[in-house]
């Protein structure tokens, strides 16, 4: 089933008879009921007022009471309609009181704007009483919605009571189905004070973007450095660094330095003498890395505005992150990311995140032809060892550039020639 998102891409190149059939094919597979956010008021208010109105327990009742009154019994018909009628009677007092206890209150979101896709997202937020009486029986849900699945009423914990004045923290549980932003329009607070038979609901419109990060992989990624160190003893690198030796840092004198390594500087800033330290020209210097993914999807039309397989990146861009994580656990932190032919470059974590979660998929694959800094350490994520991937890879290592290679096993794709800095990653 297809739905507007879908609509077929006119191609230029092709003959127009073929764009109608598609578009045609795509007409009749429409899906017909639309995906719809749930929103504060709109002219859906009175079928959410019946859906949120009664808790599990209202509709067993007002069913049964149904029953009661299509199939009394002609023998002792005023038994059943009596008991019947006590049983609307009941749910309409609920609603009535519920409604005069409507809460008064005001949220405040206070974290997680990263979830991963398919698994619960908790955040926290606050909620305070503005009213003049207590608030009782709440529990919070997000609003409705498509690409997000709020949690039930089970999974989400009862607030007993909130004093006029006072607050609360509580947890708000939503799972998102895929990778993406995520735009979460607000919170409905339900109050089942009375009976725990009716419930009356306040929507309150507090937006939240969320950025939904693919499933993480399991897999064991050797130390960063080691692979940059063996990719700097062959080829053009080792070439450079042989014999070579270069200044890392000084640190105080230690008896056994040789006299030619004491730093002048160095000694008459610090008032102590102070030696110099140098480091073999085939360990890595870099002080940052920067990392491009191919995003090239297999299959992917040029008549079609998205892939069949929605999922087709997510694999490359959780080795993205999983690699960004094993980068700062070696003090390197990444700059920079690229997954077209600009790189992006990197506040903080965050930012990346965000880039991962809103990362499209391309037709073909698309390089950057420069780089940001030559003394950073660049890492390529792909699935495919394309021709262009290795062109562009031989003129960044010839260039002098460090550049590690990694391919994700698994769906296909020509495999990574066996040389230093290029590495299989089976997940």
């Amino acid at each position: 089933m297809k739905e507007f998102a879908d609509r077929p891409l006119r191609v230029p190149a092709e003959n127009w008879f073929l764009h109608a059939w598609r578009m045609l094919r795509w007409l009749f597979e429409l899906r017909l009921v639309p995906r719809l956010t749930e929103r504060r008021g709109g002219w859906l208010t009175p079928l959410r007022a019946l859906r949120d109105g009664l808790t599990a327990g209202g509709w067993v009742l007002l069913t049964a009471c149904a029953l009661l009154l299509l199939l009394a019994r002609p023998s002792n018909p005023g038994f059943d309609l009596g008991l019947a009628t006590a049983g609307l009677l009941l749910i309409a007092a609920s609603a009535a009181v519920g409604q005069l206890w409507r809460p008064r209150l005001r949220v405040q979101r206070l974290e997680s704007e990263t979830a991963i896709a398919g698994r619960p997202c908790r955040s926290r937020v606050r909620i305070s009483n503005t009213g003049r009486w207590p608030a009782r029986e709440l529990v919070l849900r997000e609003f409705r919605g498509p690409g997000w699945r709020p949690g039930t009423a089970s999974q989400s914990a009862v607030v007993e009571r909130v004093d006029p004045g006072a607050s609360r923290l509580c947890e708000v549980i939503v799972r998102p189905t895929a990778r993406g932003l995520v735009h979460l329009p607000g919170l409905a607070v339900h109050s089942y004070f009375p009976l725990f038979v009716t419930r009356s609901t306040l929507r309150l419109p507090v937006a939240l973007e969320l950025a939904v990060l693919p499933p993480p992989l399991t897999v064991n990624l050797p130390p960063l450095r080691q692979l940059a160190s063996r990719c700097l003893k062959h080829g053009s690198h080792a070439a450079r660094a042989a014999g070579a030796l270069e200044y890392s840092h000084s640190r105080p004198y230690q008896a056994g330095d040789p006299a030619t390594r004491l730093d002048q500087r160095a000694s008459a800033r610090r008032g102590e003498l102070m030696s110099r330290v140098f480091r073999d020209g085939a360990e890595l210097s870099a002080g940052a890395v920067a990392i491009y993914c191919d995003t090239a999807v297999a299959g992917f039309k040029p008549w079609q505005r998205r892939p069949k397989n929605a999922k087709a990146l997510d694999r490359r861009l959780a080795l993205v992150l999983e690699l960004a994580a094993r980068a700062r656990r070696e003090a390197l932190p990444v700059q920079a990311v690229a997954f077209a032919e600009r790189w992006q470059p990197l506040a903080d974590e965050a930012a990346l995140q965000r880039a991962i979660a809103a990362c499209p998929p391309a037709r073909h694959t698309l390089l950057p032809a420069t780089v940001p800094k030559p003394d950073w350490l660049y890492l390529l994520v792909t699935e495919d060892w394309s021709e262009a991937l290795a062109a562009q890879v031989s003129a960044w290592r010839g260039a002098g550039y460090v550049v590690l290679v990694f391919r994700l096993t698994g769906n296909g794709g020509s495999p990574l020639p066996v040389a230093p800095g290029n590495l299989e990653i089976t997940a």
